[in-house]
Parts: C-alpha cells; structure tokens; sequence
C-alpha cells in the first residue's frame, strides 16, 4: 500500500501542476481585446510529409475565432507537438495581422528519413561495462561486438508510419521486423504497432550473484533463445493524450545446463517457457522535447497482466512513469522523475525480474546489476545552459536535412534514489532492498537527430567515484 500511496500523491501532484500551468498561461487573455479569424494556414517545407500529419499537431483551425493571447500559446503548444514527432530539424511559426484577420505560416525542415547502416556496436548493458572488460582482456577479447545491418524507414509514405528491418549477429544475434501505422483512420485517432523480435545467444547470464551477473557459455551452440511478438492498438483523441491496448507474446528456449544452474531461472522444470501479456497504457505527454526535456509534464501508467503457458507467470503488474521540468530562470532549469513498478506476487522467474542495470538504473551504480519483484527510482537535477541552442551549416552538404544543424551544452547537477524489493535469493547481493543514491555532475552536448552525449561524474553510497559515459536521454526511455 506505501507503493500506491507515492503513486498516487506524485499523480495527483502532476497534475496539479498540468492545470495550473494551464491556468497561469491563460490568465492573460482576458487582456486581449478582441478575438480575430484565422483566415489561412500555410505550411512550407514539408516536402514528404503530408499536410494532414502537421495539421494534426495543431489546437487551431482555419475559420476559428480567437484571441492573439491564446493563439500564442497554441502556436507554443503546436512547436511541442511538432518537435515531439521528430520528423523535423527546425520548426518556426510565422503570424500576420491584417484587420480582423490573422494569417499563419509553419516553416519546417524535414529530417532524412531512410537509415540504412552498418552495426558495429557492444553487447554490454553500457559503455562503462564493457570498457572494463575489454581493459581486463589486456584490450583485446572483441568477443562482446555486435554486427550487422539496420534499416529505419520513417516518415514512411509520408504518413509518419515506421518501419525497422534488423538482421543483427555477433554476441547478441537480433532480428527484427517492425511497422507503425500511427492514423489508420481519416479523423487520425486509431493507430496499430505490430513488431516481431528474436534473439539467439552463445553467452547468457544466468543468475546474479555479488550484485554481477554470471554468464554461461558454449562456444558451439546457441545457450538461448528468445522470440517476441508484439500487437499494439493506439488511441489518440486528444493530441497530448495516447491510450494503448497491447498484447505480447513471448517464447524462450535455455541450454538445459541454465536450468541445472539456476533452477528458478525459468521455474517449471523444462528448458522452454512462453506466456502471454495484456496491457493497457496510458501517456500524457506535454514536454517540450521528449528526448531532451526542459519543461513540461509526463504521465505513463500501465496496468499489464501476464498468463501462463508453459511458463508459471500469472501476475498483475503496475508501472509508473512521472516527469516534471520547470525552467526557473532563462537559463536555468529543474527536472525530476519517478518511475516504478508493483508486481502482485511474491515468487517470480529469473528471467523477468530485471530491474536496475539495463534500461533503468542509479547513476553511479552502472556496474552493478540488481534484481527484483518492485522498484521505485527517483531522478532530480538542477541544470544549467551553458552554450544556448546554437543553429549552424555545415559546410560541403548540399542536402537540406543535413546542411543544417543545431547544438547546445548544459552543465547539471543531479540526484538519484532507487530502491528494489526482492525475496528470492537476497542475501547473494548487497545493494538488494537497500537504498541506492547517486550523485554528481554531468555535462550533456546535445544536436540534432535525437543525438545527445552525457559525460558525468559520480558519487554513490558505497563511496565509489567514477566516469561514466553514456548517449541517452537521463531521465530513461519514452516510448
């Protein structure tokens, strides 16, 4: 119940500050005038994208009557949503005046859309992980690479559908298929996400002991293998708001020497599990760049319920995500998060009780894996613009999506907490139920494409001090 409780105090909380945003930003319209019409609204540069698409973004239309004051933060609103499709560079509004009238133009600068490229890339959780063991192998087991080939088709037919083609060898073989389709409908409120994944190994971890994981290998046969298959339905009626309904299918089969190791690692005495998992998500999405946010809120609450095939997994399960950003001064700017998790059973698989140390994690704490049933990790910083957005071209290119770029540098000082509650083998690892914190400072360089570098130095609980390295955004994934 304490677990509900911080849920329910940092919603009611986010949304307390959502409406009072709302109320503060329109307390001056009442000091506009009159309200005019929107005569027209021209849309330039979007030379795949269709029309439809943008206008979907916008909380205005040809032919409404309002006031200049809120027009303003509409078009403030409508730069958001834009920016938060990532189809764009640069997205500039235009408005003229003319009688009672009121002319608007959008200029945009699409993106390329079309990836194809190599993978070279490592197989470990982060950088700092596999530096350390390559550093270890006297730099020379390569051994944890990653190759192949990536293709990332967006924008596809200009309706802003995805399609990603991976065919992935090395350490961790991957492939995958996957197509989006966000608008099946005219109105663009119904959307679908179909993918299927797999993945073989030679190397699985296979318990965590020391707060590390433990490897098995076989050098000639794959040690395990892992098929996923996805099916999203999307509901968008209102443009901050996505409600999903999802349905996974998962498939695993384990050398049976993982079993005889670590018998909880599947829990039903075979070498093969499969189950079933229903979701339903709820995201309000109101930041300014989600993948580098200053201002705004984040609300992502899924309610999941996972049914056993040959797999003892039958559980209902709750994850949270809040973010709040505040810019406090012109360049000086606030950010928190909580994210969590609340499993309603106490005996769970091996393999599904990852929690800190992959995608989730304490900053400082990069080297340790811990596991468990529930979690709750807290992020704050307090951050600092020290090279303001800086827009430049680049010299030789002659392709619009990338004769142009944009940069930008922010110093910050942040503090983490975690926490994950596990009752099966606990005593086989320290940082398990203990309260992680992680402090420091890090200094992110920040461009187009989504592309972002973090450098930071950190201080944990166990008076560690380290450099680490990474190139997402801090606050975790957004789907």
């Amino acid at each position: 119940m304490k677990y509900f409780l911080i849920i329910f105090l940092l919603a009611v909380s986010s949304n307390y500050l959502i409406s009072n945003n709302k109320i503060n930003i329109y307390a001056n319209d009442s000091l506009a005038i009159e309200e005019i019409i929107i005569s027209n609204i021209k849309i330039k540069g979007n030379k795949k994208t269709k029309k439809e698409i943008i206008l979907r973004e916008l909380d205005f239309k040809v032919g409404e009557k309002i006031s200049i004051n809120k027009l303003k933060v509409k078009i403030y609103d409508a730069k958001e949503n834009l920016t938060n499709l990532n189809l764009f560079n640069f997205i500039e509004f235009e408005y003229k005046e003319i009688e009672n009238n009121v002319s608007i133009q959008v200029k945009l600068t699409e993106r390329w859309y079309v990836w194809p490229y190599p993978i070279f890339e490592i197989s470990d959780r982060n950088f700092n992980v596999w530096w350390h063991d390559f550093k270890q192998s006297n730099y020379s087991d390569l051994t944890r690479i990653n190759y192949g080939l990536f293709i990332n088709i967006e924008n596809f037919r200009g309706r802003n559908e995805l399609i990603i083609l991976k065919y992935r060898r090395g350490f961790k073989e991957h492939y995958q298929l996957n197509y989006k389709v966000p608008f099946l409908k005219k109105n663009q409120n119904l959307g679908i996400n179909t993918d299927i994944e797999f993945f073989r190994r030679k190397k699985t971890f296979y318990k965590t002991q020391g707060d590390s994981l433990l490897f098995f290998e076989d050098k000639e046969n794959f040690t395990s293998k892992d098929l996923i298959v996805h099916f999203d339905v999307i509901f968008r009626n209102n443009i901050k708001i996505l409600n999903k309904l999802k349905a996974k299918y998962f498939l695993t089969n384990i050398n049976d020497s993982i079993n005889i190791l670590n018998p909880n690692y599947l829990s039903n005495n075979s070498n093969k599990a499969s189950y079933l998992r229903f979701s339903y998500n709820f995201i309000y999405e109101n930041r300014n760049n989600k993948n580098y946010p200053l201002e705004g809120n984040y609300i992502n609450i899924e309610a999941s319920k996972s049914v056993g095939l040959s797999s003892p997994i039958n559980h209902l399960e709750l994850n949270s995500h809040l973010e709040y950003h505040h810019k406090i001064k012109e360049t000086f700017f606030i950010g928190s998060s909580f994210r969590s998790r609340i499993t309603y059973k106490n005996l769970q698989s091996y393999f599904t009780n990852e929690t800190f140390g992959f995608n989730d994690y304490v900053r400082g704490y990069e080297y340790y894996v811990v596991d468990g049933k529930d979690y709750w990790l807290s992020k704050s910083s307090i951050k600092t613009c020290l090279i303001k957005p800086k827009k430049f071209t680049i010299p030789y290119f002659k392709m619009e999506q990338f004769r142009k770029s944009h940069y930008s540098v922010y110093l910050s000082v942040f503090s983490d907490l975690g926490y994950a509650r596990n009752i099966q083998n606990f005593n086989e690892n320290l940082l398990t139920n203990s309260i992680m914190w992680g402090r420091g400072v890090s200094l992110d360089y920040v461009t187009y494409y989504n592309k972002m570098i973090r450098l930071e130095f950190t201080i944990n609980s166990l008076s560690e001090k380290g450099v680490f390295l990474h190139f997402s955004n801090p606050f975790g994934t957004n789907k």
